[in-house]
């Protein structure tokens, strides 16, 4: 997965060879369709990937993790400095970032959109739960004061949750206005959005980096099906697709047509056990159904062998992976033994929430359910519309559910806390809650030691195996296919596309 990096050096050194947007040649509008449609484009209260990759092209954050997701960028923040103590972060921003407006970005826009994100309960609070104050000191010198230094405070910055929104425009907005129409100082800014359909962009012309976007304009499409994206990709509807099935990597690349990328991720599959509900409430319950998934067999008939059998929670790239972790490997006897240790009576039957159209979850949960019908376990499928699923999934209404995750930055804080703390997101929605988690992960937030801060995370690791509120079964290549036509398309290791680069021929 680490290797197949080559084609975003070759991006940036081909750059020179293609034309401006607006050049004879070139096409003015850019088609991507995507496998789940955007509902929410306020960084501080959504928690689903379509919204933050779509929203990652309007707004920009004081410092943005790099394309290879090991380190960070200056974004509105030209620099940035830290006081010898660790508590005192001094950002210093670009002077010549203005919103798409045409209005100056200033230091007081970044102090507030901090504060709001800081003070608002959603899913992403704890990134900034080591801020004590935040205060523009001129227009372009932002400065945080921390409670007390903070391991990942760099890496907290740089979450999308943390974009800078303008204060005049937003101070007294509803939020289903914050939500509807983002205003940013990004590549691209909304000019339309048809939700369940589309999403319209154009290119900023106040935006920093002169030349950039390349194409005036560009659509995201909502395409859930996964044959009619291909099918869109291929009679030249659209110009790139996302998560193009593992089953359909070889045929789409005997498509002379076709560039089909395999790029490295941070993308985690697994299955969410809601834990409130008998018998998952029952850990050693959920312990037998972990030793018997076969994760070996799921790579094979899901990933077709582009994938890696996962034995933790932290995708293979990040901080602190324990890689002598073994997990749980496939072994049924073990599972009956659990089984019959946990006290729950067979045949036991489980309802399996799963996205309709969508092939590699549905491969995966059809697999799930012969492997544990030896146990005793009736495994039903039930296919629903992403939003409806997605709906049952944040009201805890489900017992079994296929799905995944992206590590937005290079620290193990973000995904630890998502997954494994309550009060962050009901712990990615499985209900959940262990004190002995809380306090590991408050731990490791504020060690600032790497190797006690290793070993923090290495425990975190093993008690998430203990408790198995999910069952991780493997880490995933992006899956991505565009028009050849189309040039200068990056994906950021950490999952956002990056299309001001992008030029597509006619």
């Amino acid at each position: 997965m680490r290797a197949v990096i080559s084609f975003v050096v070759a991006v940036g050194l081909a750059l020179t060879l293609f034309g401006p947007a607006g050049a004879a040649g070139y096409k003015t509008v850019v088609q991507f369709g995507v496998n789940r449609a955007a509902d929410n484009l306020d960084p501080v209260t959504q928690d689903a990937n379509p919204n933050i990759w779509a929203f990652m092209q309007i707004y920009q954050q004081l410092v943005r993790v790099n394309v290879k997701g090991d380190g960070f960028v200056p974004d509105l923040a030209q620099r940035w400095t830290v006081s010898p103590n660790g508590k005192t972060w001094t950002f210093y921003l670009r002077p010549d970032a203005k919103w798409s407006t045409g209005d100056p970005v200033t230091a007081a826009d970044a102090a507030w959109s901090l504060q709001r994100a800081h003070d608002l309960d959603g899913p992403w609070k704890w990134a900034l739960e080591a801020v004590q104050s935040i205060a523009a000191a001129d227009d372009h010198t932002l400065v945080i004061t921390l409670k007390e230094p903070w391991a990942p405070f760099l890496s907290d910055v740089s979450l999308f949750s943390n974009s800078i929104l303008p204060a005049k425009i937003f101070r007294d907005a509803k939020p289903e206005d914050i939500s509807n129409k983002p205003v940013g100082s990004g590549p691209f800014m909304l000019t339309e959005w048809r939700k369940g359909d589309e999403i319209v962009m154009k290119a900023n012309p106040h935006y920093f980096e002169k030349g950039r976007p390349r194409t005036s304009e560009l659509h995201i499409r909502y395409i859930p099906d996964d044959n009619n994206r291909m099918i869109a990709l291929q009679s030249g509807d659209v110009d790139g697709i996302d998560y193009p099935p593992f089953s359909q990597i070889s045929v789409l690349r005997r498509d002379p047509r076709l560039d089909v990328q395999l790029n490295p991720s941070t993308a985690v599959s697994h299955v969410m056990l809601n834990v409130t509900q008998a018998p998952l409430n029952n850990v050693k319950f959920r312990q037998a159904l972990s030793y018997a998934t076969d994760r070996a067999a799921i790579n094979k008939g899901v990933c077709y062998g582009f994938c890696v059998p996962a034995t933790s929670f932290m995708p293979l790239t990040t901080l602190y992976f324990n890689k002598g972790l073994k997990g749980y490997t496939y072994d049924m006897d073990k599972a009956k033994a659990l089984l019959k240790e946990s006290g729950v009576p067979t045949p036991v039957t489980l309802t399996a929430m799963l996205w309709a159209g969508a092939g590699d979850p549905q491969t995966a949960t059809t697999l799930l359910k012969g492997m544990w019908a030896p146990l005793g376990v009736t495994l039903n499928l039930a296919p629903l519309d992403r939003a409806a699923a997605t709906q049952r999934m944040r009201a805890l209404d489900y017992q079994v559910f296929v799905s995944g995750w992206t590590n937005d930055v290079p620290d193990p804080s973000e995904l630890a806390n998502y997954e494994f703390d309550y009060v962050t997101a009901k712990s990615y929605h499985t209900g959940y809650h262990s004190a002995q988690m809380d306090k590991l992960l408050a731990a490791g937030m504020s060690e600032l030691d790497p190797a006690k801060r290793r070993q923090i995370y290495y425990q975190i690791q093993d008690l998430a195996i203990q408790d198995a509120p999910l069952i991780w079964l493997y880490y995933a290549p992006y899956t991505i296919a565009i028009n050849r036509k189309m040039h200068g398309f990056v994906q950021m290791a950490t999952g956002p596309w990056l299309f001001k680069d992008v030029t597509v021929e006619q």
